[in-house]
């Protein structure tokens, strides 16, 4: 019975990690672990006892589904420092509670080979809710991470432009020379100084006071307009440089979290095969033990004593040979054979 319960339990596990093969999108939840162990039937020896259940199976697992369910509020809108670190933690507590359920089944079969064979798939198939949970994640932070990356691209290309803009501002400002202009509008006020005095020559000397003053204040103002210039270009080219490096850094860990999607992917596989592996050892563990109690109970047939008694005792008794040659030498004289068979016949009892 024993190999019939596990070849059971692990055709339902298989039909399980049917959907865990497959490629799985990056938001969609692992399948829903199968925490109660299958009820043996009473009496077989195969059957984990009540006491040896591990506690894992009696507590539902939080799937990435259940947990998002839980949160006060969504992923979406915390910050994605905040987000990155409550997936890994989320993950972390999921993972936790798989590590004791597997513990527990170590613990429940010990060296009995009769449990491990009955432990071991049921460690395989949270293996795969873990892998498939790591996978899931993975893929997550991997696409969080790239998209930080293409906006930290975003703002690079806006200090870029900043950079060109304020490049072209102190190019100008490099070009400008005050002083030649404030020198042709002295001699343009000392020109119509000269002039008699009308309210038209009165109206041009204050403008070009006006624009004097102010030609002045730009020639004044202007080294250091440069200078600020020049400052916010080698400001905004530090940053750009370190928006460079984190835009690295991000690409980098979406690297590392994708490589990380596809070995739990593979891992995935591989622990498939290793259930199959189980489905098949079952399978021949219950051919073995239907013959090894085949083999034990074997009755093989005698024949009974009479048979035997029969068989070993003569058939017939032979006649001596002067019987025959008297019954010949009547059927030669007389040719009676029923007269000649009576004749030997009561000669026979004489």
């Amino acid at each position: 019975m024993r190999p019939v319960l596990i070849l059971t339990f692990l055709v339902c596990a298989l039909a399980s990690v049917a959907l865990a093969q497959a490629p799985s999108p990056g938001n969609v939840p692992p399948p829903p672990p199968a925490g109660v162990a299958p009820t043996p039937a009473p009496g077989t020896s195969g059957a984990l006892p009540e006491a040896a259940l591990p506690a894992g199976s009696e507590t539902p697992q939080m799937t990435p589904a259940d947990t998002q369910g839980a949160r006060e509020t969504p992923l979406d809108a915390d910050t994605f420092d905040v987000r990155v670190h409550r997936r890994l933690e989320e993950y972390n507590q999921r993972r936790a509670q798989r590590e004791i359920e597997m513990t527990s089944y170590a613990d429940a079969s010990g060296n009995d080979p009769g449990l491990e064979l009955f432990a071991d798939p049921r460690k395989v198939q949270v293996e795969l809710k873990d892998e498939l949970d790591r996978e899931q994640i993975s893929e997550q932070l991997a696409n969080d991470y790239a998209e930080q990356a293409r906006e930290v691209l975003s703002k690079e290309k806006a200090v870029e432009e900043f950079i060109a803009k304020r490049g072209k501002t102190l190019d100008t400002l490099s070009k400008q020379t005050g002083a030649v202009n404030r020198r042709d509008l002295e001699v343009a006020l000392a020109n119509l100084a000269r002039l008699p005095e009308s309210p038209e020559i009165e109206a041009q000397m204050r403008e070009i006071d006006r624009r004097l003053s102010e030609a002045e204040r730009l020639e004044k103002d202007l080294p250091a307009r440069r200078t600020r210039a020049q400052q916010e270009i080698a400001g905004a080219t530090e940053e750009l440089a370190k928006l460079k490096d984190l835009e690295q850094s991000y690409e980098k860990e979406s690297k590392a979290f994708a490589a990380d999607a596809l070995s739990a992917q593979n891992n995935r596989l591989g622990l498939a095969d290793r259930l199959e592996y189980y489905l098949v050892r079952a399978q021949a563990e219950d051919v073995l033990e239907q013959g090894r109690k085949a083999t034990q109970s074997v009755q093989h047939l005698s024949a009974s004593s009479e048979v035997e008694k029969t068989l070993n005792s003569s058939a017939t008794i032979a006649k001596p040979e002067s019987d025959l040659a008297q019954l010949r030498n009547c059927l030669q004289q007389s040719g009676d054979v029923q007269a000649c068979h009576e004749k030997a016949r009561l000669a026979a009892k004489e």
